[in-house]
């Protein structure tokens, strides 16, 4: 499947089109606002009292990129005044060879390519990205150029001269950055490098983190014959990516089975309801299956961007329906939590249950990792607030698809497009909503997918009864003319069970609405939220001005005050508000639950 690109598709009014304005008009520069003095500056290549961070060039490389995509349909003369200063002043200190990267050239030139783990080919490879993403759009085509340059040095000195101190990157980008670049500029040399670095991968004892092993940077095996995820989330997926991308591209089936196959292994083993992935802090580690925490979750946003990106890439190989379930999954709930009401603040990890006196508690005696319960506009290490907003920025690219011909509706994101003969309007009540409205144009087939989610589905073609396939399928609509399809999603509140090898939720259930998962959060019913027990679905839905509200029937468990006793614990009658897990942590600290008695 070909993903329609943003010269095809164009978001209109809606929930997600209010997302994307909001993000090229508030989050974009909020963001450079808190980058400016740090990560910008670095760009100078100037010593600093403490050093710059080793990656800060990836952050700049992704403000960009998002910078680019928003540019599209958001255009603003202060984010094109600083895109060209910024890609004026990498360029003025790319080093005659082509080798660019701010930290290296100020504080360790004597280390270059010297230093597997210290992100160098990964910032690289963002900066890569960057530069096509502001070639494509026509933001700015001067570091375009400059990056090609660089890519040639990079192949020059790993593949041709192979006189570096590593072969592979620490933290897997460089890998589908060069597949980008090769898909733009069509020069192959990109891709056989990228290919290379891939096959390099795991075949040889190479410099690892300090106390880690080789599974943490997923170098412990060949990549072909890995079959499970591990290590830290955002490498191995990055990782999977970059795998899909060359195995479409070489129609190499061994390397495309394989990054199936830890996709598969993710899905059903390691990814929380919510789509985060990597549920342990200490690495940021996949770890054993079923081992996912509630309390103490990672799901690093740039871990769940990382899959819904996986998930896109296997169904340019072959589309299936499931790939975009799981891009929803993720889209509708990890990565919106990932960001504030209002655009300006950010979670790095995304807790799937909190307890104020906890956290409290672990602040206070300075535990290792305890999670925020309220973003933040910054973090020491920022990666993921301008990872979220390039993938907002091209959200266009993850609704439609061509193949063999057919214009396929991957989300119902209301939006206008054009492809494969068909040029179709969409507007859609989505994520709140299960009404689907399509104006079609044209002469060809349109196939629609049906989540896996709706109960009973309803469909008309001009007005009369269409049949629909089963859910979790597409169904096809012939398009001859002017064509008109109402189709009604079943929106309906249902029950979701983890499996009882997830030992946290076992006993338990979710409650999650369309696409969505719901929470309960302390401000709205009170503490002592992992007591209470829903068992009805019997309740009240409100949709409006952009939020969902639930109010079911529930009892509280109330125990004993002894710590220990022979008396059974009572249920008090009690209703419970629930929200979507993407709306929680916007009015103040408080206690938040997803899985209920």
């Amino acid at each position: 499947m070909r993903p329609l690109t943003m010269e095809n598709v164009v978001l209109t009014e809606g929930f997600f089109g209010d997302v994307q304005r909001k993000n090229a008009e508030v989050s974009l520069m909020n963001i450079y606002r808190r980058f400016a003095s740090t990560r910008f500056a670095t760009l100078d290549c100037v010593k600093r009292d403490p050093p710059s961070h080793i990656f800060y060039d990836s952050d700049v490389a992704k403000w960009l990129e998002s910078a680019a995509y928003f540019s599209v349909r958001y255009p603003s003369e202060e984010v094109a005044r600083i895109v060209h200063e910024t890609t004026e002043k990498i360029i003025s200190h790319q080093l005659p060879c082509g080798y660019f990267n701010s930290y290296y050239q100020t504080y360790k030139p004597d280390k270059i390519f010297c230093e597997r783990t210290e992100h160098e080919l990964y910032c690289a490879g963002h900066l890569i990205e960057a530069a096509v993403a502001l070639d494509e759009t026509g933001l700015d085509h001067t570091l375009l150029p400059a990056m090609k340059k660089y890519a040639d040095y990079i192949y020059k000195r790993f593949y041709v001269a192979r006189d570096t101190a590593f072969t592979t990157c620490g933290h897997p980008e460089i890998e589908l950055a060069l597949v980008r670049l090769y898909s733009h500029t069509r020069q192959k040399k990109y891709l056989t490098l990228a290919k290379f670095f891939l096959d390099e991968r795991g075949k040889r004892a190479e410099e690892i983190y300090p106390g880690r092993d080789r599974q943490y940077d997923q170098s412990h095996l060949p990549v072909r014959e890995q079959t499970e995820a591990v290590g830290h989330a955002v490498r191995a997926l990055y990782l999977y990516i970059a795998m899909a991308d060359v195995g479409r591209l070489t129609k190499e089936k061994a390397l495309s089975a394989a990054a199936e196959r830890l996709f598969e292994n993710v899905v059903t083993q390691k990814m929380y309801i919510t789509g985060g992935t990597g549920s342990n802090y200490a690495g940021e580690w996949f770890t054993e299956p079923y081992d996912l925490p509630n309390e103490y979750a990672y799901a690093e946003t740039c871990s769940a961007i990382a899959l819904a990106l996986l998930s896109g890439r296997l169904a340019q190989i072959k589309n299936r329906a499931e790939y975009h379930e799981v891009m929803e999954r993720v889209l509708c709930n990890n990565l919106l939590a990932a960001q504030s009401k209002d655009g300006k603040a950010f979670f790095y990890t995304n807790p799937l249950e909190t307890n104020a006196a906890h956290l409290k508690f672990a602040r206070e005696h300075a535990f290792p990792y305890q999670p925020i319960a309220e973003r933040v506009e910054l973090f020491d290490c920022s990666c993921c607030p301008p990872n979220l907003t390039r993938f907002i920025g091209s959200l266009e690219e993850r609704i439609y698809g061509v193949e063999r011909g057919v214009l396929y509706v991957n989300q119902y994101i209301s939006s206008e497009a054009s492809g494969a003969g068909i040029s179709l309007s969409l507007r859609a009540a989505y994520p709140f909503g299960g009404s689907v409205r399509i104006r079609a144009e044209g002469k060809g087939t349109l196939k629609l997918r049906i989540p896996a989610w709706s109960g009973k589905v309803s469909c008309t073609v001009n007005g009369a009864f269409y049949p629909v396939r089963p859910r979790g399928k597409y169904f096809a609509v012939r398009i001859d003319g002017e064509t008109e399809i109402g189709l009604d999603l079943d929106m309906r509140l249902r029950f979701t069970y983890a499996s009882a090898q997830v030992a946290e939720n076992c006993g338990r259930h979710a409650v999650e609405y369309g696409p969505l998962v719901l929470c309960a959060e302390g401000v709205d019913n009170g503490g002592g939220l992992r007591g209470l027990a829903i068992r009805s679905l019997k309740g009240e839905i409100e949709a409006e001005n952009g939020m969902l509200e639930v109010t079911l029937p529930a009892h509280r468990l109330c125990s004993a005050r002894e710590l220990y006793s022979h008396r059974k614990p009572s249920l008090e009658t009690c209703t419970v508000k629930l929200i979507p897990y993407f709306a929680w942590a916007n009015r103040g600290e408080t206690e938040m639950q997803i899985w209920f008695l």
